[in-house]
C-alpha cells in the first residue's frame, strides 16, 4: 500500500486457473467480475469486445457499499497483465484509511417514496428478429414480468430495485458499434432473442429505485446517458419507448446553454449525442492526453482526423474551448462548414493527396503535440514523426477490422527496431460510466461544448432502418439522432 492507495496485479487468462482461496469474490452489475478461481472477464460494461485487450485507462466501476473493493478508480489493461487501482475505504467495517464524510444535509442520502406506475401494458421497440430490424407494438416493459395470459392488459407493472431509473425516452442516438453488434450476434442466440439495439438515450424519470439519492434524480428530472455493452448485447437497448438503467450512467440535461454565448435552452435531439458514446468517448480522448487542468491545454497544438463526425466535432469543441490550436480533417463543403463553427481549422484531406504530405509541410517546422485520430488511419501515425512532436502523442479510437489487434501489436508491442513508428500510441475503448457523462454536463454549463451537431433533420421511430444506413454510409456529419417519444 503506497499513500493509502493498494495496487492488485493479477494475470488475464481466457481459462479457469487454480482454486486459491485467497481471493475475495468482486462482482457487480457491470464492469468486471472476479472469482475465486481467478478467472478474468469483460462483464457487461465494455463498449469494445475483443479476445486480445489493448491498453487503455479509464474509470469504470462503482460498487455498493460492503464489497471488498468499494470504490475502484480506474482500471488499467495490457495484453496479459490488469492492474486495478483503487482506494480502501471500508473492509470489514474495521479498516479506513479515507475518513467517510460528516453527515450533513449535502451529503445525507434521501431514499425515493414507494411510488404507483401508470403505465400501458405494452410499449413500441425496434427488435432484431429473423426478419431482420422490426418496430414491435407490443413490447414488454422493461423490469415487467412476462404474463402467460392472452390479454395484454395482464402484463405486470414494472418494478424498480436498487439504485435504477425507469426512463421515458425521447430521443435515442445511433452510433457505428451498433452495426458491429447487430452484424456479429444473432437475434437467435441464447441470451439475446430478439435484441432491442441502441446505446445512447435521453428521456425524462418517471420512476426510481429505492436506493436512489432523491438529492440527484427524482420524478421528472429529464437525464441523458449511454448503456453499457452488457445491457445491448442482452438486447436491452435505448431504441425503446421505456427504458431501465443504473442512476450512475446517467446525468441531468443542463436547461441552458453555459459560457458567455449561451444559445438558450439545450434541446433533447442535441443532448442525446453529447451525453452518448461519442460525447463520453471525447472527453475520454482529451483526458487521456495527459493535460492535468484546463488552462494548460493553452498553445499545445492538436490535429482531430474526422473532425466532422459524431467524435470528432465534439473533440474539436472540448480542445478549442479549453484553449488548444485545432486543426481537424473532413473531406467535404459541409464538413468544412461544420469544423468552423467547432473552432477548427480545416484541413481538406481531398484538396491535398496524401494529406501526410500536406501535414509535414505545415507543421514540419512547428511540429503538432497531440494527433486524435477519430477516423483511422494507419498512415497517419505511420509519417507522424514529420509533424508529431518526439513527445507527442497519437490517441485513437478506431479498432479496425481486427477490433483493435493489429494496430495495437503494430503501434504499441512492436519494437522500434523492428520498425515500429517511434511515437506514442494509444488506443482506447470507452466504458461508459459517471465520470465520463458528468464531465460532459460540466463541460456544457461552462461553455466548452456549445453545441450539439444532429446530422440533417431528426429521424422519426419509424424510419430507424433508413437512419442505420445513412450512418453506414459514412457521409453523416454529426449524430445521427432518432425520435421516440415525446
Amino acid at each position: 500500500m503506497v499513500g493509502g492507495r493498494k495496487v492488485l496485479s493479477l494475470e488475464s487468462r481466457r481459462r479457469t486457473g487454480a482454486l486459491d482461496p485467497g481471493w475475495p469474490k468482486l462482482s457487480s452489475r457491470s464492469g468486471v467480475a472476479l472469482t475465486r478461481q481467478r478467472q478474468l472477464w469483460f462483464h457487461p460494461g465494455a463498449v469494445f469486445v475483443s479476445s486480445f485487450l489493448p491498453s487503455y485507462h479509464h474509470q469504470a466501476f462503482n460498487y455498493r457499499p460492503g464489497h471488498f473493493f468499494p470504490s475502484i478508480n480506474y482500471i488499467q489493461v495490457q495484453p496479459t497483465i490488469i492492474t486495478l487501482h483503487f482506494n480502501i475505504t471500508n473492509i470489514n467495517n474495521t479498516i479506513h484509511t479515507t475518513s467517510p464524510p460528516s453527515p450533513t444535509r449535502s451529503t445525507v442520502t434521501q431514499h425515493q417514496p414507494a411510488m404507483a406506475l401508470d403505465l400501458p401494458p405494452k410499449m413500441r421497440a425496434w427488435t432484431l428478429t429473423s426478419a431482420g430490424l422490426t418496430l414491435s407494438p407490443s413490447h414488454p416493459l422493461p423490469g415487467s414480468t412476462p404474463s402467460t395470459a392472452p390479454s395484454a392488459t395482464t402484463q405486470s407493472q414494472p418494478t424498480i430495485t436498487g439504485n435504477n431509473l425507469l426512463l421515458k425516452i425521447t430521443h435515442a442516438a445511433l452510433n457505428p458499434v451498433d452495426l458491429h453488434i447487430l452484424r456479429l450476434f444473432p437475434h437467435w442466440l441464447p441470451f439475446r432473442r430478439n435484441p432491442t439495439p441502441g446505446f445512447d438515450f435521453c428521456g425524462r424519470v418517471i420512476g426510481a429505485g429505492p436506493d436512489v439519492d432523491a438529492n440527484e434524480f427524482t420524478v421528472g428530472d429529464v437525464v441523458c446517458g449511454a448503456l453499457g455493452a452488457g445491457d445491448v448485447f442482452w438486447g436491452k437497448g435505448s431504441l425503446a419507448e421505456y427504458l431501465l438503467v443504473s442512476s450512475s450512467l446517467v446525468a441531468k440535461r443542463p436547461k441552458t446553454w453555459g459560457g458567455l454565448n449561451g444559445r438558450g435552452e439545450v434541446s433533447g435531439e442535441e443532448a442525446v449525442g453529447l451525453f452518448g458514446i461519442a460525447g463520453q468517448t471525447a472527453v475520454l480522448m482529451a483526458q487521456t492526453a495527459g493535460v492535468s487542468a484546463d488552462a494548460d491545454w493553452k498553445g499545445k497544438k492538436c490535429l482531430v482526423n474526422g473532425a466532422s463526425g459524431g467524435v470528432g466535432s465534439i473533440l474539436t469543441q472540448i480542445l478549442r474551448g479549453k484553449g488548444a490550436e485545432v486543426w481537424g480533417t473532413t473531406g467535404s463543403a459541409e464538413g468544412e462548414e461544420l469544423v468552423t463553427q467547432c473552432g477548427g481549422k480545416v484541413v481538406n484531406y481531398k484538396d491535398h493527396h496524401p494529406v501526410t504530405a500536406h501535414l509535414a509541410e505545415l507543421f514540419g517546422e512547428d511540429k503538432l503535440d497531440f494527433i486524435f485520430d477519430c477516423a483511422g488511419s494507419q498512415e497517419m501515425f505511420s509519417q507522424s514523426p514529420a509533424y508529431l512532436k518526439k513527445e507527442g502523442k497519437f490517441i485513437s479510437i478506431a479498432g479496425g477490422p481486427s477490433q483493435g489487434v493489429v494496430p495495437y501489436v503494430k503501434n504499441k508491442l512492436r519494437p522500434v527496431w523492428l520498425g515500429r513508428t517511434p511515437r506514442e500510441f494509444e488506443l482506447l475503448l470507452l466504458i461508459p460510466g459517471k465520470k465520463t457523462v458528468r464531465e460532459v454536463g460540466r463541460l456544457m454549463e461552462e461553455g466548452i461544448i456549445e453545441r450539439g451537431l444532429v446530422d440533417g433533420g431528426v429521424w422519426e421511430m419509424e424510419e430507424l432502418v433508413e437512419a442505420y444506413e445513412r450512418l453506414g454510409s459514412g457521409r453523416a456529419k454529426g449524430k445521427v439522432v432518432i425520435r421516440v417519444g415525446e
